[in-house]
């Protein structure tokens, strides 16, 4: 309940909007003015930092309008994600004068221009490069899901830091999982000081939704207006997604077959893409994700954005992830292998007498994949997982063993993932992983940061991964190649070793010289012939490799076993 005299300022929404060329920006503002009675005023903008204003004139009758006041920023300092430059923000003030009186409220705001280059691929479909200020992205990082099963747990402080670990761990960009809830203001103002780029999906996640009834359509409508409003000042915000996963429903999953054929259909085709177009402009709207252009069945991996859930999920036999080395996908932002929490975190919330795998504790706090399997009677996938690559009864090994090995075959299937990805940059622009942290204690999980905030082992591997400057070795046929992956502005010189290794280290990379990396970009190094790891002993004996040095300074290296 508010009681107010007089007009009442509400809504108000800030954003820029850049040229295409980048040399000038609008700054509009926009509000709703409430009002019992005509009201006549001025609703004006001012930026701080450049000491600049507008006012565009009121005279409404009673009830509720929205507002409108704009100026041009010539030359305006350009926000930029970590990596890319840097993050001036512009404080913009919206106030309506009135009767001697003024409503003001201050929004902070950046400069940035967002698309997605959805041009034709030379091999097939169409590329899908998230570009800011002009400038092509590989997006790297994980998925966000609510930091505490109580949303009113989580304070500002643990917000803050799961996002620093997340920058320390390379990462530029947060997918917030429409499984959850809408991140706050802290949340998004923390990425606008870091430079993590925000793909946000709106809170419909793997179902339908009863879009045909107008009551819940008309519900919708208002939720999306009011969240959209609240947030398009910020510039890390720079995808809102239509929903997780209920176009990929729609096409394959059966949806079409009970109850009524896409009754929420018209709520993500053009309610929320009319909203977001006019409510935030400046923010790219994407229909579903995963979301295929072309009329093409969403996953395809030749257009829009990928789950890649072969591996964990729809493969039997648990996380065969050698099989992200042949994944083409051009925008992948789910996926994901299961590990173990450390023992530290299952000692922490196991009871004393079930540190033990399988125990009943164990069990409630596990993820419902770990234990679910495609065959009946058959264990879980993680633990189908222990058994794949090492041949171990996962429940004949005592907690500590299993958590450090399960949590080390994390480390290698999320490190495949990312490496992948990144030696294609930008025939695949992005490596999102499922998931990035946890929403309570769990037995196995998909993260890297586990709900105590400790980083799990497989945290570190990523963090290299991720790493601006990273060399990646693969297998193309019967060649194996070495790439120089360079996510910065600058080309980069360096001295690379590469070859075949022996694991008993009779035979040592080679010498090959000085190499140089081009800037924002994936170069072949060097390439050798893969019958040459016959000659050395075979796939048991040995493997491929490649180091990065300056100044005897070691900059990357990378390994390729088969």
């Amino acid at each position: 309940m508010e009681r107010a005299s007089g007009p009442v300022l509400r809504d108000v929404t800030v954003f820029a909007l850049p040229s295409d060329d980048l040399s000038s920006a609008r700054i509009v503002a926009r509000a709703t003015l409430d009002t019992t009675e005509p009201c006549r005023g001025e609703f004006r903008i001012n930026v701080r930092e450049t000491g600049q204003s507008a006012t565009s004139g009121v005279d409404h009758a009673e009830g509720g309008h929205r507002v409108e006041a704009t100026l041009t920023m010539d030359r305006p300092a350009l926000w930029w994600p970590i990596g890319h430059g840097e993050q001036p923000l512009y404080h913009v003030e919206a106030a309506f004068l009135w009767g001697g009186t003024e409503q003001h409220v201050t929004r902070r705001t950046g400069v940035r221009r967002v698309t997605m280059d959805q041009s034709p691929h030379p091999e097939s479909g169409r590329h899908c490069i998230l570009t800011v200020n002009n400038r092509p992205i590989f997006c790297k990082g994980g998925n966000w899901v609510p930091a505490d099963l109580l949303y009113s747990e989580v304070g500002p402080e643990r917000t803050r830091e799961l996002i620093r670990i997340a920058e320390h761990a390379n990462f530029n960009m947060l997918r917030v999982w429409g499984g959850g809830h809408f991140v706050d203001d802290v949340f998004l103002a923390t990425c606008d000081e870091r430079g993590i780029l925000v793909w946000h999906d709106f809170l419909f996640a793997c179902a339908k939704y009863p879009g045909d009834v107008p009551e819940f359509a008309a519900e919708v409508r208002r939720e999306i207006t009011h969240a959209v409003r609240e947030r398009a000042h910020h510039p890390s915000l720079a995808v809102w997604c239509g929903n997780n996963e209920i176009e990929w429903g729609d096409w394959e999953w059966g949806y079409d077959t009970h109850y009524k054929t896409h009754p929420h259909y018209a709520i993500f085709h053009h309610d929320i893409p009319k909203i977001v177009r006019e409510e935030a402009p400046a923010t790219l709207h994407w229909l579903s994700s995963p979301w295929s252009p072309d009329f093409l069945p969403p996953n395809d991996p030749t257009v829009g954005d990928q789950h890649p859930w072969d591996v964990s999920i729809m493969q039997p036999g648990g996380a065969d992830f050698w099989h992200y080395r042949t994944c083409v996908d051009r925008f992948p932002n789910e996926g994901g292998v299961l590990g173990a929490s450390s023992a530290a975190t299952l000692r922490q919330f196991l009871p004393p007498g079930e540190h033990y795998v399988g125990s009943p504790s164990w069990h409630h706090h596990d993820n419902p994949l770990a234990f679910l399997s495609g065959e009946p009677g058959a264990p879980g996938r993680a633990y189908q997982t222990i058994t794949l690559w090492l041949d171990r009864d996962p429940f004949a090994m005592d907690m500590e063993d299993y958590a450090f090995t399960s949590a080390v075959l994390q480390a290698e299937g999320l490190t495949e993932y990312i490496r992948n990805y990144r030696r294609r940059m930008f025939s695949s622009a992005s490596a999102i992983f499922w998931m990035y942290n946890d929403s309570w204690p769990a037995t196995h999980g998909w993260t890297i940061v586990d709900y105590y905030l400790r980083r799990k082992l497989c945290y570190h591997p990523v963090r290299r991964a991720f790493a601006p400057i990273t060399v990646v070795v693969a297998r193309d046929e019967d060649r194996v190649r070495a790439f120089g992956v360079n996510d910065t502005r600058e080309p980069l010189t360096a001295a690379l070793r590469f070859g075949v290794f022996r694991l008993d280290g009779a035979c040592r990379l080679e010498e090959m010289g000085s190499v140089t990396l081009a800037p924002n970009s994936a170069t072949v190094l060097a390439e050798c012939a893969f019958e040459r790891l016959a000659a050395a002993g075979g796939p048991t004996e040995a493997g491929f490799g490649a180091t990065l040095h300056r100044q005897e300074h070691l900059l990357a290296q990378d390994r390729l076993l088969l």
